[in-house]
């Protein structure tokens, strides 16, 4: 190791020497990654402050499950806490960075093998390195029948995003919900398989029916640290005939509230089978698409939080709306011009509606707009201030009433406005039945004073987000703690039975401490040390 790097908390440097020893006999030396120059490719890309408070101490990258349970067994020994990543490309939540300062990565990115797609019954099995890249590219070497629900941006691990409920644009919504079937390495170095994977010699009903005999576990692992993932079965949405892109725009900033009760009967009713996306009017002017690349500076040059009339005076003269939602519908052509007709009707009743369409056929090449193919332009935005840029999310779960999502709002907008930030924020319809509010805090990491008011606005968002009842859905690694607080309900009893499930499954503590607000027993005393 260099002279450099933090040893795990507890942990001597003769200890750790001899873990390293140990850990290079199971992946070979050159996969025991100690250099500086290896551990700074395990920084937090856009850390709200100094990225060092999360560095790690090593970085292992095994290839096998095999593997993968000889290393915890010797990190057990030596009580070294690993940080398992699958690609460590969630960069708004600290990319592959650890709670815990002087952790081992446990970089599964060399396990990166599909191990099957099937057409006939729509599923894929996959290993954790496997991004949406490679996982669309193997869909459409066989006819691209099967179909991803692919994040924004897409270059992050299938497995990853689906066990950090991540989301994407399809009918299957929320990842986590296509989970069916997982290998899991547990703390102990023991391996399950859960549902019918736990059938001996097992079938082919692995990745077809979750539920298996008995409880139910598979949801247990995601955003969890009480084992680590090595495959997992996820389920795929068939080629359909046609789909149909609708973006629907509203004219007055006071339209939000008539805008989510406009969309809500239509989501429950399935009228809307995909998750859609309620802009607001800073995002419209800062997304990606819209900005064309231009930095904020050429766009606006005064101080603090944009001006609410020039915004609105900037998108009248574009002829576009204060509040714009966009979203997919998956059907036949008949199919979908029911649901067009009925969708149509509803914002008919809506004053100023503004309502524009477009179609995809079977057989035509993929188009952007359809979200089934992964892309990486929503990376561009991050330098909105100036690079190198970072973000932050607050992402509190709502009702999808729209007297509520405009409480919501204008806490967050005047917060916005108190710290000096332009407010874009988009509404991401999760799970059918819920909207995650999710402003992005954009900031220049090499302006102190910036990252210093955004790691203090985030903080202050979870505390007002709290106090109305309202919880995050994920969370940074520097404020996974000020998340869980959020849960406080019968004193932090959801918290509370998340340690008692860590203490049984993993004594030493040694899996991901700190993730989700979990530390367990063994680690506990290093709690908020990271922040």
């Amino acid at each position: 190791m260099t002279a450099s790097a933090p040893l795990p908390p507890g942990v001597s440097a003769a200890d750790f020497n001899q873990a390293l020893k140990e850990f290079a006999g199971v992946v070979g030396h050159d996969w025991v990654l100690t250099s500086e120059e290896d551990r700074h490719t395990y920084l937090d890309a856009f850390a709200p402050g100094d990225a060092d408070k999360h560095a790690c101490s090593a970085a292992l990258a095994p290839t096998t499950a095999e593997e993968v349970q000889a290393l915890v067994k010797i990190a057990n020994r030596h009580r070294i806490p690993l940080w398992p990543v699958s690609t460590g490309r969630n960069l708004a939540y600290g990319g592959s960075a650890p709670v815990l300062r002087g952790s081992v990565v446990l970089d599964l990115k060399r396990m990166n093998r599909v191990l099957e797609v099937n057409n006939e019954l729509g599923y894929a099995l996959v290993e954790p390195g496997v991004n949406f890249f490679d996982l669309f590219e193997a869909l459409q070497a066989q006819g691209g029948k099967l179909w991803i629900s692919t994040p924004a941006p897409g270059w992050g691990s299938v497995i990853g995003n689906a066990l950090e409920h991540g989301v994407g644009y399809t009918p299957y919504g929320v990842n986590a919900n296509s989970i069916c079937g997982m290998e899991v390495v547990l703390a102990n170095g023991d391996v399950v398989r859960t549902g019918m994977g736990g059938v001996n010699p097992g079938g082919q009903e692995w990745q077809v029916f979750k539920y298996g005999y008995g409880p139910v576990w598979d949801l247990m692992f995601t955003q969890s640290n009480f084992g680590v993932v090595t495959k997992m079965g996820i389920w795929l949405l068939p080629e359909p005939e046609a789909v149909a892109n609708f973006a629907i725009s509203l004219p007055d900033m006071g339209d939000l509230p008539v805008m989510v009760d406009t969309l809500r009967p239509l989501r429950l009713d399935d009228t809307i089978n995909a998750p859609y996306t309620i802009t607001n009017p800073y995002r419209s002017i800062m997304d990606p698409m819209s900005a064309q690349g231009k930095t904020r500076s050429t766009i606006y040059k005064g101080p603090g939080c944009m001006p609410l009339d020039f915004v609105e005076q900037t998108l009248r003269s574009r002829g576009e709306g204060m509040w714009n939602v966009g979203f997919n519908l998956f059907d036949s052509d008949k199919g979908l011009d029911l649901r067009e007709a009925k969708i149509r009707a509803a914002f008919d009743k809506v004053p100023g509606a503004k309502v524009k369409t477009m179609r995809w056929h079977r057989g035509e090449p993929l188009a952007g707009w359809m979200r089934v193919s992964p892309v990486l332009f929503p990376l561009a935005g991050v330098d909105w201030y100036g690079g190198p840029g970072g973000h932050i999310n607050y992402a509190p779960v709502v009702a999808p009433i729209g007297s509520r999502i405009a409480e919501v709002y204008d806490m967050v907008y005047r917060r916005y406005v108190e710290f000096g930030f332009d407010c874009y924020c988009g509404f991401l319809n999760i799970g059918g039945r819920a909207i995650v509010v999710n402003p992005c805090t954009f900031f220049n990491r090499e302006d102190a004073e910036m990252t210093r008011r955004a790691r203090e606005l985030a903080r202050v968002l979870y505390k007002d987000g709290a106090a109305k009842g309202f919880g995050d859905y994920r969370a940074h690694i520097s404020f996974m703690d000020d998340v869980a607080d959020m849960y406080g309900y019968n004193d932090h009893a959801a918290r509370r039975l998340g340690d008692k499930v860590k203490d049984a499954l993993d004594p030493n503590g040694i899996l991901a401490p700190g993730k989700q607000g979990l530390w367990g027993s063994a680690q506990r005393v290093h709690k908020g040390k990271p922040a």
